[in-house]
């Protein structure tokens, strides 16, 4: 007798091949038949998949819920949308390892959402968080990368300092017990403090600690603009030194003045996996990106962190050079204002009291009810909250997207954080909506292609050995929806809503979505790196 049979659904199995009309049955965890009919089995529960399609479980390769799960277990909101495992960790900031010498730093400078979990966790491995996350359940799987930006605090707080050879020794020690721990590797965002104040043998040298152990290094690179080329650059060229596969995060061009520069960001990319590296990439099916409006700050502002920040803004000669360098721009420096200017940057988070009502305003919009200079206006905001306020920038197209999506080496990845507010759609919509917008609409991608993005591909990333397929002995997370209308209803107006057309969410055999609502189970695991 089977635990679970899903009947006559097309089954699509994430290798990118066709679908087909079968039956699927589940025992212990785990698809143990697959057949085009299992018409004389039995078991305990049976699903009709009838005009359905039955995928694996969606993986989101690169998420920002490190902290989301140390306080809600069940985190609903992802799996509503078919996620069945996440990677935390990414663009440089991860919960873990907290080093217990650097307790007395504020993470809320540039970890986001750490500073009330400082006290319980400091000190803490990623063996420890993995292990306290297991004491109180999971419905989903998790895999973790290790942030960047956590060794530079944990060795030197927020300093532009290069750091010197005990510091790199504590860093690579901090890593090197990450990876035997079971970390997937390392993550840096290279335009945040204290990763933008990186250079590049730095990080080098903590990938060729990763690589020693099988681990990959994702990067949020040093720009995304128009220095993308040179940022490509010193990816490819970091994967070559340190000899590491690489996986670049929510690859994307930004700024309209730089959208034509797609053909050569992809040739790029081309040219590197044909030369050997093992090279891979996630995209998110938008054309805005979200970050904390700290992202503005020019990098010497921001130096020290915001403790150091604010006080720079209260003297009338710095605070001056510092909206002189949002408006005109630094070499080198990914300068955001110009990117979308203040009529495409809205505000969707901002915590402090009486004031959420800028929320889903753009700065322009603000700054002119209040009749105040939109560069004033951020820097008070910032003063304000800190790394509290958060943006959604409209700055790519969905031309760029679309043909980044298609590459075949691309994978989907949301880069989302459990942010309150106007939060960016993509936290409730990442997966229908490349089934919707890429698939249905604008054909871009067949349906297998898209599931193989979402399952079978980066399930190769991670080294997963017996998941990520529809496959006998593999490990049963899937996905039953309706392929005609699996839609994301999440918008920027009204983000928080939960997409249509999914039917059953299955984790590791157990149903743990059932047509729109949660079935507290909790079969979800914290996975090591393989």
């Amino acid at each position: 007798m089977y635990d679970l049979i899903i009947k006559q659904a097309k089954i699509i199995d994430g290798t990118g091949k066709p679908g087909w009309i079968g039956d699927v049955g589940i025992k212990n965890d785990k698809f143990s038949a697959i057949e085009s009919s299992l018409a004389t089995a039995t078991a305990r529960v049976v699903i009709e998949g009838k005009g359905m399609v039955l995928t694996p479980g969606f993986i989101d390769i690169h998420t920002h819920s490190d902290d989301c799960w140390v306080e809600d277990s069940l985190c609903e909101i992802k799996l509503q949308q078919g996620v069945t495992r996440e990677v935390i960790g990414n663009c440089g900031i991860s919960l873990t390892p907290m080093d217990p010498e650097s307790r007395h730093i504020d993470f809320k400078d540039a970890l986001v959402g750490l500073e009330k979990h400082k006290n319980p966790l400091d000190g803490f491995s990623f063996k420890d968080y993995r292990t306290l996350l297991e004491k109180k359940g999971l419905s989903n799987n998790l895999m973790g990368l290790i942030g960047h930006g956590n060794l530079r605090i944990a060795v030197m707080g927020f300093s532009d300092a290069i750091p010197n050879l005990d510091q790199m020794d504590k860093m690579k020690a901090i890593m090197d017990e990450a990876m035997d721990q079971g970390a997937l590797g390392m993550s840096t965002g290279l335009i945040y403090a204290p990763g933008i104040f990186a250079k590049t043998h730095e990080i080098v040298a903590l990938s060729r600690v990763v690589a020693q152990k099988g681990g990959f290094y994702a990067s949020h690179m040093r720009n995304e603009a128009e220095e993308v080329l040179a940022a490509i650059d010193e990816t490819i060229f970091i994967g070559e030194q340190a000899k590491i596969p690489i996986q670049i995060s929510h690859l994307k061009i930004t700024g309209n003045r730089n959208w034509d520069l797609v053909d050569q960001v992809i040739e790029k990319l081309l040219n590197a996996r044909k030369n050997g590296m093992d090279l891979t990439c996630d995209v998110y099916p938008y054309f805005s990106s979200a970050t904390s409006l700290t992202a503005l700050i020019p990098p010497w502002a921001i130096e020290g962190g915001v403790a150091n920040l604010i006080p720079r803004m209260h003297d009338a000669v710095q605070r001056k050079k510092i909206i002189h360098d949002i408006k005109y721009g630094i070499p080198g420096w990914e300068d955001m204002y110009h990117n979308a200017g203040w009529e495409k940057i809205t505000i969707s988070q901002f915590d402090s009291a009486g004031k959420n009502e800028i929320e889903g305003r753009t700065v322009a919009q603000i700054a002119s009810q209040k009749n105040a200079d939109p560069f004033e206006l951020i820097l008070d905001l910032i003063e304000q909250e800190g790394e509290g306020v958060k943006i959604i920038s409209e700055t790519m197209n969905e031309k760029n997207v679309a043909a980044f999506l298609k590459l075949p080496f691309a994978m989907v990845g949301s880069d989302s954080h459990f942010s309150k507010g106007k939060p960016h759609p993509r936290l409730y919509g990442t997966f229908p909506r490349v089934i919707r917008r890429f698939v249905r609409e604008l054909k871009i991608l067949t349906l297998e292609e898209a599931i193989h993005k979402m399952t079978g591909l980066p399930a190769l990333r991670l080294k997963l050995k017996n998941a990520g397929l529809i496959k006998t002995g593999f490990q049963a997370d899937a996905v039953l929806f309706d392929p005609d209308t699996i839609c994301d209803q999440a918008t920027y107006h009204d983000p928080c809503q939960s997409p249509s057309g999914i039917n059953r969410v299955i984790v590791n055999g157990k149903v743990v979505i059932n047509k729109g609502v949660h079935t507290g189970e909790k079969p979800g695991k914290f996975d090591f790196r393989n």
